[in-house]
């Protein structure tokens, strides 16, 4: 896969326009930052690979899709992590994007899958988040029920698992949960500012 990746990067890298800049730093420094065996170097780059995607950067969108195969696990956070904030598919990116939702990174996962949803292909992606919502690592979890809540009415099917959450040992978790539960109509105001309600 990672050979993959560097001989994906190396043809796409010619193509790259002198436009294809960010912080003064064109894509392609940035394609040859994501190989370094700097951390830093890696990190920095694709933070500045999925901003210029947001900002509407064909090259960069392409590049970012790739990243989420990457061999390093928190590159593919966040290359997920830009990806699930882009406003508009990206059908070239679907595969990779279908392939994150088994990512041995949890946190890969709930993003992917958060993307997956607001990009209009739910089942898989619902089924996923599903899952995470139980969790043994508490903070997955927390990210989890907070993709749940992003997605609003979309997360109907995860309803009983959002009750569940409701016992979780993590308070956040339970917070979030029925923040969520309160968008789906299931449960009251969960403010007590909201008017004419009682907090839970």
């Amino acid at each position: 896969m990672r050979v993959a990746l560097i001989v994906a990067l190396a043809l796409f890298a010619p193509l790259t326009s002198a436009a294809s800049e960010h912080l003064g730093r064109t894509l392609a420094q940035m394609l040859s930052d994501l190989e370094s065996p700097r951390e830093i170097d890696r990190l920095l780059a694709i933070r500045s690979v999925g901003e210029m995607a947001i900002a509407g950067d064909s090259e960069a969108t392409e590049t970012l899709f790739g990243a989420l195969e990457h061999s390093d696990g928190p590159v593919r956070y966040w290359a997920a992590t830009a990806v699930s904030v882009l406003t508009r598919p990206y059908a070239p990116g679907a595969p990779a994007l279908r392939r994150a939702l088994r990512d041995e990174v949890p946190e890969v996962r709930v993003l992917a899958a958060l993307a997956q949803v607001r990009s209009g292909e739910e089942p898989k992606a619902l089924a996923t988040l599903g899952r995470l919502l139980s969790h043994p690592n508490r903070g997955v979890r927390l990210q989890a029920v907070h993709a749940v809540d992003a997605i609003g009415d979309r997360a109907a099917p995860l309803a009983e698992q959002l009750r569940k959450a409701l016992e979780d040992e993590f308070d956040y978790v339970q917070r979030v949960a029925r923040h969520a539960l309160w968008v789906l109509g299931e449960r009251p105001c969960p403010y007590r500012s909201c008017p004419d309600e009682v907090a839970p």
